[in-house]
């Protein structure tokens, strides 16, 4: 009599199946595997279908363009001009979200004939695609104000921001070439302008000697220009700092004879040098003399050359006064 062999247990013909959660989930992934994929894509393919058909509104910057009147014209544009203005769009979803700044063409306004008083926009002028509305343009008008324009050439001067170093003096004033130049704008504005100043220059860094530095003018008013704008060429000279420093009163002394009589007996020196080298100069230091070696009684007054003794090293005289004497017995 044969024997089945329990369930369960090793046997030829037994079938061991997956069970519990595992296996659960295992077939809910795999299981018609490709009509899932197939149904996801298709659902996110109709999401953006209908969430690209809904209305969006955004806001973007036109950038704007103006043509002015010619120069012949004798006016000029004092009123502001916005570089861009703002529009809030309207439309698709999908149609809005492609437009940007950099997608818009610029607008192009005509103020050429120099009598607009005031500039609007309009829908119209803006290249917008089929379907995109337009909300609001900001500003949907410009106020423009005009003035006569004039032309004058007025000189141009340098400007010194700092001396040049200690020791140092600017030897002349400033050479600038060209000397003038050509101020365009308003008429009142242009008429307040007497002369054009270049931008600072600092000469703290220059050592002595001659310097040519080329320099843009100041930055004009927001109405003014400049024929030419480019810069120009500033001459510096850079010589040592001198001061002059006049002693009055110094006694003239008599040398090379025995006694004689000077007239006068007092002159005045004039000394030049570094500022603090000629402060320090002690007056009673300086001898101013005369050399009348050879001079004999008979001869009478006779003028002779005044001297100077005692002068520091770096300061030199520049002059006596009076620069002869008459010495007699």
């Amino acid at each position: 009599m044969s024997k089945i062999s329990p369930a369960g247990k090793s046997g030829h013909g037994s079938v061991s199946t997956p069970s519990g959660p595992t296996a659960w989930l295992r077939r809910a992934f795999t299981q018609n595997l490709r009509l899932k994929l197939f149904s996801i894509v298709l659902s996110v393919v109709l999401f953006s279908i209908v969430h690209g058909a809904e209305d969006a509104q955004r806001s973007v910057w036109v950038d704007v363009v103006a043509l002015l009147p010619p120069d012949d014209a004798g006016k000029i544009l004092v009123s502001e001009l916005p570089d861009r203005i703002r529009l809030i769009i309207k439309g698709r979803r999908s149609l809005v979200n492609n437009i940007s700044s950099e997608t818009l063409a610029p607008i192009t306004i005509d103020l050429t004939d120099g009598r607009v008083s005031r500039y609007s926009f309009f829908d119209q002028e803006f290249d917008l695609p089929a379907g995109v509305d337009i909300v609001l343009i900001d500003p949907a008008s410009i106020p423009l104000s005009w003035a006569r324009r004039i032309e004058k050439e007025v000189p141009v001067e340098a400007r010194i921001e700092s001396p040049p170093r200690e020791g140092l003096a600017l030897g002349r004033p400033a050479v600038v070439e060209p000397a003038t130049v050509r101020v365009i704008g308003p008429r009142d504005e242009v008429d307040a302008i007497g002369a054009v100043q270049t931008e600072p220059l600092e000469l703290a860094d220059l050592a002595a000697g001659r310097h040519v530095e080329r320099v843009p003018l100041a930055r004009p008013q927001p109405h003014i220009r400049y024929d030419p704008e480019l810069p120009v060429r500033v001459t510096l000279d850079i010589v040592q700092d001198l001061a002059d420093r006049t002693l009055d009163g110094l006694v003239v002394e008599a040398v090379g004879a025995e006694a004689h009589t000077l007239r006068p007996e007092h002159v005045s020196v004039v000394l030049r040098g570094p500022p603090a080298q000629v402060d320090m100069v002690d007056p009673a230091r300086l001898v101013p003399f005369v050399d009348i070696t050879g001079l004999t009684p008979e001869g009478g007054a006779v003028p002779v050359t005044v001297e100077l003794r005692g002068v520091p090293e770096g300061v030199q005289v520049v002059s006596i006064q009076p620069a002869e004497v008459f010495a007699s017995p």
